[in-house]
């Protein structure tokens, strides 16, 4: 079994360092020379090698989670829904709550990549064509990452490997694949930030990835397909990237989004927390259907 395990990791470590390359080159290479992509050079270029490898290894796409079904993709639509309204709605009330507690006043604020794009300073066009490109972006993310971490790695993993131990393994090289952005800024903008600042950013980029990715892993577990890990990460993408707290001291100075690390980690604290509590359910519904089952066929015996 030992032997079994230690080939299962090596397909699944083997996979990821193709898709790693074309990170690491976005990352070290364009961003800090040209343009800010969004990781959407690594998203696509890993897709293509997606696609490639799955072809090369002759596995149709059902087999890694895609099933193309209503049925499955209804459900992960309202499942995302479920996990993500109810931590947005929570953590951004009591989020604003405790800046209305200070003298000033607060704000909601939507918008995409800059408060220039927001409807009050770029007018309704320039609104909509921000947040559809922001959509357009988070669409690309949530297909590439969750097809390639929550259905080809945990699939190569899951015919040796413990459910568990399969999981533990995709969020690992998931949390590390987002820790990359901080070693870009380790490499080149350490004279601009601080080591204190690129500590915190190490930690909290640590934590919330790792929580994400091990959520992401039940979901495709208690489901059986990819579908509600697509549109939860949408979702979690979407609602944190366009949906900002601003708030106005009497002074007129302004803070934005000023407990951010803390608003995304509780976010994914609590949807972990129902998620998990929805998979042992699932779990649960699963081994009683067995049971059922055996007893029929006992009684046919």
């Amino acid at each position: 079994m030992e032997v079994h395990q230690n080939k299962a990791l090596s397909r699944i470590i083997q996979c990821f360092a193709l898709f790693l390359v074309v990170r690491l080159v976005e990352e070290l290479f364009i961003i800090p020379r040209y343009i800010n992509t969004k990781g959407v050079v690594a998203c696509v270029g890993g897709f293509v090698i997606l696609l490639f490898y799955i072809r090369f290894i002759n596995k149709p796409l059902e087999e890694i989670g895609m099933i193309f079904s209503g049925h499955k993709i209804r459900k992960g639509i309202l499942l995302a829904a479920l996990f993500n309204v109810i931590p947005a709605v929570i953590v951004y009330a009591v989020e604003y709550g405790r800046l209305s507690s200070y003298p000033g006043y607060t704000t909601i604020s939507v918008f995409y990549d800059s408060v220039d794009h927001s409807y009050s300073a770029a007018g309704i066009g320039g609104f909509l064509m921000w947040a559809a490109i922001g959509l357009a972006i988070a669409l690309v993310h949530a297909f590439f990452y969750e097809m390639t971490f929550r259905g080809l790695l945990i699939t190569l993993g899951s015919r040796s490997l413990p459910f568990w131990g399969a999981n533990l393994i995709q969020s690992g090289l998931y949390t590390f694949w987002y820790l990359i952005p901080v070693v870009r800024v380790l490499v080149y903008y350490s004279g601009v930030y601080s080591l204190k600042r690129i500590a915190v950013l190490f930690v909290v980029t640590l934590v919330y990835e790792m929580l994400t990715a091990v959520k992401l892993g039940l979901l495709r577990s208690s489901t059986g397909a990819v579908w509600s890990c697509i549109f939860d990460h949408l979702a979690f993408a979407y609602i944190l990237d366009m949906i900002h707290l601003q708030f106005t001291a009497t002074d007129m100075s302004v803070s934005l989004d000023a407990k951010y690390y803390t608003r995304i980690i509780a976010y994914q604290l609590i949807s972990l927390l129902m998620v998990t509590v929805y998979y042992f359910i699932k779990k649960q519904k699963i081994r009683e259907k067995q049971r059922v089952r055996e007893m029929q066929i006992e009684q046919g015996t």
